[in-house]
């Protein structure tokens, strides 16, 4: 007959446990994962997998799982949820027990879905914050569609107006095929939509192409014009090239003949009445264009680092970078690093790029890859391909690796550096998952990076 065999006791007689050093927290982290005392079982997503917990935890934080451990279903064996992913629901059920959770862009439309299921308002609003602080044209179309489903006006206008801004990277990306119908129209109608023509034809086709295949529709020119509604007419046909038009247009078949027909004597004859097409130029560009000219003029250079007399290793062994933020929406057109003090044709390798220093997330447009060659001043100046938006008070980390013969090294000016109104802050910069080398010890008071350029 086995015989119960009693705990183990340690030297001091205290029954040896799990428990023993823990918080109330990772007891319950310990319990959830280890299946400690579980008394619920979940089947959760498509492939139903098992998943158990405990109805008094999630009962404390939720009222829904209050009333459904409660009511009828408290008695039930296996709980099914087919409609979240298991990893989603295995990282929500961790910010139950801890109030942690690991955010990301592949996960946060999903943990947002299930918290606004089961009504945990506070990692709603984590996800919400996340959403809108880490905005990029490849998801900026995806965040508009899942807060305007979700009733959250304030993040679907922030979207919608990040979208407006980069019209043409936003209407490229695979998020538009997640718009509905309604969003669609609202974006394409926009006379602020910064953007060529051209993008928002080729968004409107691909977009048709994706709701046939949702509905189960046949492909064909009538059936993505029926899918396209009014959208159709919201493209601004008199706007294109007109081999564009002739070449890429006109095959779709999605326009009439008699509307072909139309447009072509429009661009013969402008005071012809092109309805229901608009040829009016989008505000947008027109202003995107003004102030492109405008403010290419007058960059704006905050010097951080004056030179002293020794040399910095630039082998590209190490990354050199820079956190920084500034007190006033503005772009960022580039930054400068040092000359060679000692070489009269130094010849420079550079890669940079920019990322949200809260998320690590990488800023749009902002990879650089350039040779440089000798210049006749003590600076080389780094420019983007186009100019970087900043957000007022945001942090971003500029990582720069550079490799060529030893340059000069500076010293700081100081962590802050005013020019009239506009203020820029530097912080020790954060190692960046987007690249694969260490940091150098450029940091707030000597190194690498002795400028930005910024447009305000």
């Amino acid at each position: 007959m086995a015989t119960k065999k009693s705990p183990r006791q340690t030297k001091s007689g205290f029954v040896d446990s799990w428990q023993r050093g823990k918080s109330v927290i990772e007891c319950l982290k310990h319990s959830l994962l280890q299946k400690i005392h579980v008394d619920v079982t979940f089947s959760v997503g498509q492939t139903r997998k098992s998943v158990k917990a405990h109805k008094l935890i999630l009962s404390l934080r939720s009222c829904v799982f209050d009333a459904m451990l409660q009511g009828p279903m408290a008695n039930q064996d296996n709980i099914a949820i087919p409609d979240v992913e298991a990893e989603i629901f295995e990282e929500f059920l961790n910010y139950l027990y801890t109030d942690d959770v690991m955010i990301s862009g592949d996960n946060v439309i999903g943990l947002l879905y299930v918290s606004k299921k089961y009504d945990v308002s506070t990692l709603e609003q984590l996800c919400l914050t996340y959403l809108s602080s880490s905005m990029t044209s490849d998801n900026a179309c995806s965040v508009m569609e899942q807060a305007h489903l979700y009733d959250e006006i304030q993040l679907m206008e922030k979207a919608y107006s990040y979208i407006l801004s980069n019209g043409d990277a936003a209407l490229k990306s695979a998020g538009v095929t997640s718009l509905c119908h309604g969003c669609l129209v609202k974006i394409v109608k926009a006379d602020k939509l910064k953007v060529d023509e051209k993008s928002v034809f080729e968004a409107a086709v691909v977009w048709s192409e994706s709701a046939c295949r949702k509905q189960n529709t046949h492909l064909s020119p009538e059936t993505r014009r029926e899918v396209l509604g009014e959208v159709i007419t919201d493209v601004r046909y008199p706007l294109l090239e007109q081999k564009y038009f002739v070449k890429n247009v006109v095959p779709t078949e999605l326009l009439t003949d008699s509307e072909e027909k139309k447009i072509l004597m429009y661009w013969v004859c402008p005071d012809v009445h092109v309805s229901p097409f608009n040829a009016n130029k989008r505000t947008g560009v027109i202003q995107r264009e003004q102030t492109t000219t405008e403010i290419h003029t007058q960059p704006l250079t905050i010097q951080r680092l004056y030179e002293c007399g020794w040399t910095w290793s630039c082998q590209g062994c190490y990354d050199d970078a820079i956190m920084f933020c500034v007190n006033q929406n503005a772009s960022l057109r580039g930054f400068q690093l040092y000359d060679a003090w000692n070489d009269p044709t130094p010849n420079y390798d550079v890669t940079a790029f920019l990322t949200n220093a809260t998320t690590d997330e990488l800023i749009e447009g902002s990879s650089v890859t350039k040779t440089l060659v000798a210049v006749t001043s003590e600076y080389y100046n780094v420019e983007f391909a186009r100019p970087i938006q900043l957000i007022k008070d945001e942090k971003y980390n500029l990582v720069v690796n550079i490799k060529g013969p030893d340059p000069c090294c500076g010293m700081s000016r100081g962590s802050t550096v005013q020019h009239g109104s506009f203020v820029c802050s530097f912080f020790n910069p954060h190692k960046s998952k987007h690249s694969q080398r260490e940091l150098s010890d450029t940091d707030v008071k000597q190194g690498q990076i002795p400028g930005l350029l910024f447009l305000i």
